[in-house]
């Protein structure tokens, strides 16, 4: 899958869109602020292994998913991580969300060339048992990706390559039959989406590749336009319905990464306000100022920091790896990706201090 994906990446050819208070490829990573960089802390490194996807039902409990059918849990906070399950190739995990500390729910699907299937696993005791297959049909389902639900009805999980499709369940979807599948983007420029989507609690949901697509509806139907950047994105991020995030680039050499920001809804979008050597996976901001852009790819990659909405970036880790995902629980964030060595990493750091100030010690003002 990683080197599909590479593939994909090295047919996007650069934009010329100027920068806006942009950090060049040349200082970005040299620029890491000294206030900063003591914040990140590596929690594990786990050898053969591929995280795509992180999720927390508290600021200890979390569940990774992986390549090789792998599921892995800690129970502290991310030190530590027992596999939960273990299907080997050709299965593929790419999404996981823990509902709670019982229900988690993980997406992917069987890598066959002959018959490709778009699967669905469930726990309901914290990983110790998993349902069997949940196999969708619908439009030649292959590389489901990650998945949201809002409730334990209601839920959504959508394909990363065309025909760009979303699986949608109002049923709780234990059962296969309790599926739908629809094309999000049927037009002639569809072609894949990013590994980053954003759904707010209002059933808004926010997605961006080839095509940046949007849906009011809980994932019901779509809208389409082009990407933001004149590329295309692999991460979306929406605070709420004014303030949202795409981010991007591209791992051919050299490689190169870049954000947008839209405070409005999207109607308009801002040129480039970062331009670094990372290509962006994922976007998190935590209020309308501060966030995370995490990126990189094998043994080059870290994350970004604004304090500023996004208007400005610099370097907060120098990882040295790939990031391809973070997530949030109890006012920590965790990253995670692989290095060229087939070893996932992942990292952690606490953001409490900014319920009350900013990174620069300035009172918060919503």
């Amino acid at each position: 899958m990683l080197s599909s994906i590479v593939a994909l990446s090295m047919l996007i050819q650069a934009p010329t869109i100027a920068a806006s208070a942009a950090v060049s490829s040349e200082s970005a990573v040299a620029a890491v602020a000294e206030n900063h960089a003591p914040a990140w802390k590596t929690l594990a490194t786990l050898p053969f292994t591929w995280i795509h996807d992180l999720s927390f039902a508290s600021g200890k409990v979390g569940f990774a998913a992986a390549e090789n059918g792998l599921v892995l849990k800690t129970v502290d906070g991310g030190e530590n991580w027992t596999p939960v399950l273990n299907l080997g190739y050709p299965y593929y995990w790419n999404g996981v969300q823990a509902l709670n500390g019982n229900d988690v729910v993980v997406t992917g699907f069987f890598n066959d060339p002959n018959n490709p299937q778009a699967l669905i696993r469930w726990s309901h005791d914290g990983g110790a048992t998993w349902s069997d297959d949940l196999v969708l049909g619908g439009a030649a389902p292959q590389w489901v990706d990650k998945v949201h639900f809002w409730n334990d009805s209601l839920g959504f999980t959508t394909s990363i390559i065309e025909p760009v499709v979303a699986y949608r369940t109002t049923s709780g979807g234990l059962q296969p039959t309790d599926w739908s599948a629809s094309v999000i983007d049927s037009s002639a420029n569809a072609g894949w989406f990013g590994t980053q989507f954003s759904a707010l609690p209002n059933g808004h949901v926010r997605i961006s590749g080839i095509t940046f697509c949007e849906s009011l509806d809980f994932a019901a139907s779509w809208q389409c336009r082009p990407s933001i950047d004149a590329g295309s994105d692999w991460a979306t991020f929406f605070l709420d319905d004014k303030r949202g995030w795409v981010g991007g680039g591209w791992i051919s050499e050299p490689m190169t990464g870049y954000v947008h920001l839209t405070k409005d809804g999207g109607k308009t979008w801002s040129e480039r306000t970062l331009e670094g050597p990372w290509m962006i996976h994922s976007i998190i901001f935590v209020d309308h100022k501060n966030g995370w852009a995490a990126g990189g790819a094998g043994d080059a990659g870290g994350v970004y920091v604004s304090d500023d909405g996004g208007e400005s970036w610099k370097v907060e880790l120098d990882a040295g790896v790939g990031l391809q995902v973070c997530a949030t629980a109890d006012y920590h964030i965790f990253c995670a990706g692989w290095d060229n060595s087939t070893n996932s990493h992942i990292y952690s750091r606490d953001f409490d201090h900014i319920k009350h100030d900013n990174f620069d010690g300035t009172s918060v003002v919503q």
